[in-house]
């Protein structure tokens, strides 16, 4: 059985260079890496690094690539993981967190049918879906489990059948287009897929934290404050792959991959640490002055 790692890059040039900058960090932080394919729009530089290069037929540059992979699967068993993250630790663990779970799976709950907490709520379905399924199912989309099977390939297929009338599962979640985790959610629960528990041990989101986290990719670590915890993944969210914080760790890594001195890192780091003290004062200035505006306007 091959198994190997995936993500997707379409569209934007920024889409295929956070999809390297994952590659890159997986790489150094794990010892024994295994395969990691991309799933593109075209060959370029930036795909030049990947194991496997698989280029979409016709790519929609939106979520709903992610819904179009299953025909491209490169390897048996594959987890798909999203470009906008990064390794913090060796991620190859998540085969044998995944080991027991359904042919696809995902981190999520598995909620009762009342429930108004997940992707989609009972009582917005019509009776046939309603007839289907026994639980609602909330996931975070970061990474995919799937093993190249027909089960698998029928949460893809029905997922994609939701997205033709997208508006009328009154679905949560503010997409620009279909997103890709609510269809994959109800998807799930016709096919009678479960996702597992999130083990925050494996994947924190920087958005629900936001500088709240100790990160040193260099050392191979990341611990999230609030949740008194290491992690090996941090996901960003695509608009933070341009943030201070994910260009300081990107520039230490990449000093460290071409072997640069210890001396150059710091310098680095310590470039990146006064340009995020700059941005913190220049906020803080801010909300002072639309404060004090706001007060000025009641008087």
């Amino acid at each position: 059985m091959t198994k190997g790692f995936i993500t997707v890059a379409t569209g934007k040039e920024q889409y295929y260079e956070i999809a390297r900058n994952l590659l890159r960090s997986y790489r150094f932080t794990t010892q024994n890496a295994l395969p990691f394919a991309v799933l593109c729009e075209e060959e370029n530089e930036y795909t030049k690094e990947f194991d496997v290069v698989k280029v979409y037929p016709k790519a929609t540059r939106s979520y709903l690539d992610k819904l179009e992979m299953f025909d491209l699967l490169p390897f048996d068993i594959n987890i798909f993981i999203d470009a906008d993250c990064l390794c913090f630790s060796d991620i190859n663990r998540l085969f044998d967190i995944f080991e027991n779970a359904d042919d696809f799976c995902c981190y999520g709950r598995v909620l009762p049918l009342e429930d108004k907490t997940g992707w989609f709520e009972y009582e917005n379905l019509n009776e046939d879906l309603q007839k289907q399924i026994d639980y609602v199912v909330g996931l975070h989309g970061g990474i995919y489990y799937i093993r190249r099977t027909e089960k698998a390939k029928k949460v893809f297929d029905t997922a994609k059948e939701f997205t033709k009338n997208y508006a009328d599962y009154k679905f949560k979640g503010k997409f620009e287009t279909p997103g890709d985790e609510p269809v994959v959610a109800l998807s799930m629960a016709v096919n009678k897929c479960k996702p597992i528990p999130h083990e925050i041990s494996s994947l924190v989101c920087w958005w629900e934290f936001e500088n709240a986290f100790k990160l040193d990719i260099t050392n191979r670590h990341a611990y999230c404050h609030p949740l008194n915890t290491k992690t090996d993944i941090v996901h960003w969210g695509t608009r933070f792959t341009k943030s201070i914080p994910y260009l300081k760790e990107m520039a230490a890594l990449n000093l460290t991959i071409n072997n640069a001195s210890s001396k150059e890192i710091k310098k680095s780091n310590k470039y990146y640490d006064g340009l995020f003290f700059k941005q913190r004062i220049n906020t803080f200035k801010n909300r002072v002055i639309n404060k004090i505006k706001r007060t000025l306007k009641k008087v």
